[in-house]
């Protein structure tokens, strides 16, 4: 062991030597030398960039039963031979040494030797100061001693009887430690000398008839600690012996760490003035370029790997204002009454003068069918003038939201083509940041998990104006706004009379008076229902047939009791059976196929059915289940006859079909449970046949997301609507039979949805999923698919580090893949033997048992011989686990054998493997320097740093600035730059980091942690003490809810956050 290495070496030409030496807590069971050292490369190094670190550490008391005060004494002079071979060539340069404890018994010893010894001398004439911390200064206080040992037994954490603390007692060399400490005081140095002292008291632990009992008393107090030199200033701190022989944590929130640095900072200052330090700076920066300016020379090349500038009105070209986006809805002239609730939603959301301090939102709540969604509608037309902007999103699941500000992305020109993520963040900061009224409405809000979804997807809370139209009522009270009840009676025979294109001037005055009494008898009826009433009118037209008539049809059919009740979606959404009898009359009045095709479909996303799908599914073999639009032609006719009935509507550009929800439920609920599951069937064979499904050894495909983007809402409704009709004892796919396609296809949506970043969705479709398989697994079949969906469950949990839960995952994908190996359903070689074996890889290394990960991944690349493909992950994974395992030049060699072309943009598994290689430099830098060739680390270091940034490029332009992997190598550029002292960049780009993770905080609170704690140190050494603590007990605070309670003790540094990371993240 070297007794002196050299932790930080300067950022540039060091200006002066620290030197800490440690006290006796080396001594003490949990003091780890690590630590020690993990402080002054992490804390002090950014504090002091311009020193070089060095850490003296010596063996006291471990190897002999019989512990001198003699033995600490000797080590001073290896203290010297240490520093005079450390410091040839520089020994002009500055010391401060920075004293716990018994240390400075060393460190007195050592410069009172120097005094004497001329081959040493250089050491006194060049220290430039001292800080003591719990020192014992002055050998003549009363019971010194006894002190003594309180002192050592407090900082070993032993008992005064203890083995150790009766071997000093006995010593008879307390005649030569006073001594030592009188000739120093004697000294009285030229140099400043700043000594902390304790406050508080400290529990000593003594036996007495094999009972314990603890003392409280103030060991290093003012006059024990007092040296009487001409120069000394004694600093008081809060703290006990115990606390200040250790250095000072970043989350500290008694000032304690900010007085530590302020009482260094000041000698430091005395010592090496800040101009010297300048004027040296900026010869530096002359003579040579800076290594940062290779990749990162200015503010603007970190601004263009982060999020784009605030933007506004004067934008450059590209970004469309005004920008009016109500997709599927166009302006519905027949829109009567309501007058009131426009007004009321316009007071509340617009601000006079265009522009607002303060966000305003409104929530119209009610019923389905009641116009809710017509009414913000027919507000974004009436009042569009008065916005900028006018968004409306399909708020009734993340995809359906997801699909929306991907399309507001593009009408706005921030963007075509995003990925979810990105475009969600680019309208977020968008919206946020424009300084003009904009209107954003929040369509159909009703999941149970809305309020979590319209957080994810709420722009900036400090303007604009949001509307939500939502079923739950309870929003009105979080939410300034009203709940809908039905039309008044006068507006519903309005609109029923403006739909039929009622003519009064062709009557005569009887058969007016008994139209409009019929029409109020009618609207009724219909509970005063829009939509009840906008479908009786679509019959009466059909039918050519009055009021009265219509009146009198509908009276004798009396299918079911006017008092009779569905309930549909929630026990508040209850009907009359009135608003189903419309339907029944609307229903009955298709032809067989034209039911058969509104039967399917009533299992599909009601919002959007994609008329390309139904058209796709023709070149697909179905069997007799699809009989009914089996050509083209008939698919039209079966169209058409749908929108005469005004059961389904189409889309303004005439590509997709949609059905309210009360409709969608009213056709279900016409099928006894035999049809509803030949329906059912038809529908998964459907989907099936028109998903577009990756191939194995290419599952992250991009390519392909758009077209599984718009089919995800249907795999959705059917996941949704197979959970419901097992609560309901009426399974949709009966328990008898195994539907291995059902499983395959929630599989494949569950896969897009991880890697496009949809996390939230992920479980809720493999879990029930897997359910599924693993209750009819008996039947035969089903282990490869339910080994698909535990590799996705434990690639969930990995993205959410849940290291326990991902190994479990993927050792149960592992044991399915070998039964469906074992039942022929696969034969090797196999690319999914290759996933299994790299995947149980993966679980191990989050637990960090590297050794049997390494195994694996060299059992999954062996597997993969013969196999098409691309290997960077598995080889990137691999040479992580050899990082972390110390193998670096092993791991080194191995990657740059697949990096091919590191500026393929196109390929982020490249990105995978430099982001590897960057982490491999940086560890091989730290080891350089800690064997002394300092040029050769800070050379490895920039390579390490032009990698990392290289990723950042790549990951931007492959994946999008807001995905979680993005964050990653943002993070890790962030780290170099606070490394470099480069910090209103590394804030940059730490903060746009924080805000990817934050987007998503269910599955990033470790990466929120990590990257808080980073925050907090970076603000600390900008000088922001109480902004960088606060968020550095935040981090804390996080992550003692994340570690384990018997695993938990206070974090020593970074590694304590890196370790609760997935490796791929560090």
């Amino acid at each position: 062991m070297n007794p002196l290495p050299v932790l930080h070496d300067g950022v540039r030409t060091a200006d002066l030597d620290i030197v800490s030496i440690p006290g006796l807590p080396t001594l003490h069971p949990r003091y780890k030398w690590k630590d020690h050292n993990q402080w002054l490369r992490e804390v002090l190094s950014h504090r002091v960039p311009q020193a070089r670190i060095m850490a003296f550490q010596y063996d006291f008391g471990h190897d002999s039963q019989e512990v001198a005060w003699m033995q600490l004494m000797q080590h001073a002079e290896g203290l010297l031979y240490s520093l005079i071979h450390r410091r040839e060539g520089v020994d002009s340069r500055p010391i401060i040494f920075v004293c716990f404890s018994f240390g400075a018994f060393i460190l007195k010893r050592a410069l009172l030797l120097a005094k004497d010894q001329r081959a040493f001398r250089s050491i006194l004439d060049m220290t430039g100061g001292i800080v003591f911390l719990g020192c014992l200064n002055n050998e003549t206080r009363p019971n010194f001693e006894d002190l003594c040992l309180k002192c050592a037994a407090v900082e070993m954490g032993v008992h005064k009887k203890d083995r150790v603390i009766e071997s000093l007692r006995q010593d008879h060399r307390w005649t030569f430690v006073k001594e030592v400490m009188e000739d120093f005081r004697a000294l009285n140095g030229p140099f400043p000398v700043r000594i902390l002292f304790e406050l508080n008291p400290s529990s000593i632990g003594s036996r007495q008839f094999v009972v314990r009992t603890m003392k409280q008393e103030c060991l290093c107090s003012e006059q024990v600690s007092r040296l009487g030199w001409d120069t000394e200033q004694l600093v008081p701190v809060q703290k006990n012996h115990a606390e200040l022989t250790m250095y000072p944590q970043r989350s500290d929130d008694d000032a304690y760490f900010q007085l530590f640095m302020k009482t260094l900072s000041e000698m430091i200052e005395e010592v090496v003035p800040k101009s010297v330090m300048l004027s040296k700076d900026l010869s530096a920066s002359n003579g040579s370029k800076s290594v940062l300016s290779l990749d990162l020379s200015s503010d603007d090349d970190v601004a263009s790997l982060l999020t784009p500038s605030k933007p506004s009105l004067n934008m450059p070209s590209g970004v469309n204002i005004p920008c009016f986006v109500t997709w599927p809805y166009d302006e519905n002239p027949n829109f009567i009454g309501r007058e009131d609730e426009l007004e009321q939603i316009h007071t509340r959301l617009y601000s006079i003068d265009g522009t607002g301090s303060q966000q305003r939102v409104f929530a119209l709540t009610g019923l389905g069918g009641m116009g809710k969604t017509q009414i913000s509608v027919t507000y974004a037309f009436k009042y569009r003038k008065d916005y900028h902007i006018v968004l409306l999103a399909h708020a009734s699941g993340q995809s359906k939201l997801a699909e929306s500000f991907s399309l507001f992305a593009d009408k706005l020109g921030l963007g075509a083509g995003m990925s979810p993520i990105k475009a969600k963040q680019a309208v977020k900061d968008f919206l946020g940041s424009i300084d003009a009224p904009w209107l954003l409405i929040f369509d159909n809000a009703d999941t149970d998990d809305k309020i979590q979804l319209l957080d994810e997807f709420w722009p900036c809370k400090s303007q604009g104006s949001v509307l939500i139209t939502s079923r739950d009522h309870t929003l009105v009270k979080s939410f300034t706004g009203m709940e809908l009840v039905e039309m008044t009676k006068p507006n519903a025979v309005d609109l029923l009379l403006r739909l039929i294109q009622f003519e009064k001037d062709v009557l005569d005055d009887a058969d007016v008076i008994e139209e409009e009494i019929a029409a109020e008898k009618i609207v009724k009826r219909l509970g005063f229902l829009p939509l009840g009433i906008s479908q009786a009118a679509t019959l009466i037209i059909n039918d050519s047939c009055s009021l009265a008539s219509f009146l009198e049809d509908y009276t004798l059919r009396e299918l079911v009791e006017d008092s009779a009740t569905i309930q549909l979606d929630s026990p508040r959404n209850v009907y009359k059976y009135t608003l189903r009898t419309v339907w029944n009359m609307n229903f009955e009045s298709l032809t067989k196929d034209q039911q058969s095709l509104m039967k399917l479909m009533s299992f599909l996303d009601p919002d959007r059915i994609q008329l390309r799908a139904l058209k796709d599914s023709l070149l697909k073999p179905q069997g007799s289940d699809f009989d009914f639009i089996s050509s083209p032609h008939k698919l039209s006719k079966c169209r058409a006859g749908l929108l005469r009935s005004t059961l389904v509507s189409q889309s303004r550009n005439g590509r997709e079909l949609r059905m309210h929800r009360l409709v969608q439920a009213y056709c279900q609920l016409r099928m006894d449970i035999e049809e509803s599951q030949k329906n059912f069937r038809s529908a998964i064979n459907l989907i099936k046949a028109v998903w577009p499904v990756p191939t194995r050894e290419m599952v992250h495909n991009p390519a392909l997301w758009e077209e599984q983007r718009e089919l995800l809402p249907h795999v959705q409704k059917l996941c949704e609507f197979y959970v419901k009709s097992c609560e309901n004892g009426q399974p949709l796919i009966p328990h008898t039979e195994a539907n291995w396609d059902f499983a395959s296809v929630l599989y494949e949506a569950g896969w897009f949805c991880y890697e496009s970043g949809l996390l939230e969705s992920v479980s809720e479709l493999l879990v029930p999923a897997k359910e599924y398989c693993i209750r009819h697994l008996q039947k035969g079949g089903g282990y490869r698919i339910l080994a698909d969906i535990y590799g996705g469950l434990g690639s969930l949990a990995t993205e959410s580090n849940q290291f326990q839960r991902a190994y479990d995952d993927f050792n149960e994908e592992w044991k399915c893949l070998k039964l469906a190996f074992d039942a022929a359903e696969l034969t090797r070689p196999s690319i999914w033997e290759v996933f299994g074996l790299g995947r149980v890889g993966n679980g191990l290394q989050g637990l960090h048992r590297y050794t049997e990960a390494e195994e694996y991944y060299r059992m999954a690349l062996k597997a993969w011989e013969g196999l098409p493909g691309d290997r960077k992950v598995w080889v990137s994974n691999m040479c992580t686990c050899l990082w972390l395992q110390g193998k670096l030049d092993e791991g080194e060699k191995t990657i740059k054998v697949v990096i091919k072309d590191e500026n393929d943009a196109t390929n982020f598994r490249t990105g995978l493997a430099m982001n590897c290689l960057g982490n491999i430099q940086i560890s091989q830098a730290e080891r350089l320097k800690q064997e002394g060739k300092t040029e050769e680390g800070e050379a490895r270091l920039a390579k390490a740093m032009a990698t990392h940034t290289k990723v950042l490029q790549l990951f931007t332009t492959a994946l999008g600035q807001r995905h979680h992997k993005t964050a990653d190598i943002m993070y890790k550029v962030g780290w170099h730059l606070h490394r470099r002292q480069e910090y209103q960049k590394a804030l940059d780009m730490l903060n746009n980091a924080l805000g990817v993770y934050a987007s998503q905080p269910k599955f990033f609170k470790n990466e929120i942690a990590r990257t808080k704690y980073k925050l907090g140190c970076l603000q600390q050494d900008m000088g922001e003490h109480i902004e960088g603590g606060a968020l550095i007990r935040e981090a804390e605070r996080l992550r003692k809810e994340i570690v384990a309670p018997e695993d938990w003790e206070p974090a020593q540094g970074e590694k304590a956050f890196d370790d609760i990371v997935q490796f791929w993240t560090r």
